[in-house]
C-alpha cells in the first residue's frame, strides 16, 4: 500500500538537463585519463629509464639522472620531431584532463547556472593559454634544437 513511483519520474531523478553533452565529456575524461597513462609511460621510459643514448661518462646505472636527462633532450630528441609532437599531444591531454576535471567538480558544487558558463569560459581561457605556451614553448625548443 506504498506510494508508486513511475520508472519515468525515477529516471528523470538521475538523469540532469544537460546528460547528451555530459556524457560526451565524461567518455572523453575516461579516454583521456587512458590515453594519459601511455603518454606518461612513454614519457617516463623515453627520458628517465632508456640510458643506453647517453655516452659513457654522463650514463648511470638504472634511473638517468638529471643530467642524463638533459644532455638527453639537448643533443638527442631536439632532432626528432615525432618526440616534439608527442610531448605537445600529451600536455595537451593532460591540460585538458586536468580542467574538465575542475569543470565537472565546479558542476557538482553548484547550481547556479550564470557562475558555471562564467567559471567554464575561464577554464577555457586557462587552457588555451597554457597550451599556446606548450606550443611555443615546443617549437622554440625545436629551432634551438636546429641549430
Amino acid at each position: 500500500m506504498g506510494i508508486e513511483i513511475s520508472s519515468e519520474s525515477k529516471l528523470k531523478r538521475f538523469v540532469p538537463k544537460h546528460q547528451a553533452r555530459s556524457a560526451i565529456w565524461w567518455v572523453f575524461q575516461r579516454v583521456s585519463g587512458f590515453l594519459l597513462f601511455f603518454f606518461i609511460l612513454f614519457h617516463m621510459l623515453a627520458n628517465h629509464y632508456l640510458t643506453a643514448l647517453l655516452p659513457a661518462d654522463i650514463r648511470a646505472s638504472g634511473v638517468a639522472s638529471f643530467e642524463a636527462v638533459q644532455w638527453k633532450m639537448q643533443y638527442t630528441y631536439l632532432g626528432i620531431p615525432l618526440y616534439l609532437v608527442i610531448s605537445f599531444c600529451m600536455v595537451t591531454l593532460l591540460v585538458f584532463h586536468m580542467l574538465n576535471g575542475v569543470r565537472t567538480v565546479i558542476l557538482d558544487l553548484t547550481t547556479n547556472q550564470t557562475l558555471r558558463k562564467l567559471i567554464a569560459f575561464l577554464l577555457i581561457i586557462i587552457g588555451l593559454l597554457v597550451i599556446s605556451y606548450t606550443l611555443w614553448l615546443n617549437l622554440t625548443v625545436a629551432s634551438i634544437g636546429i641549430r
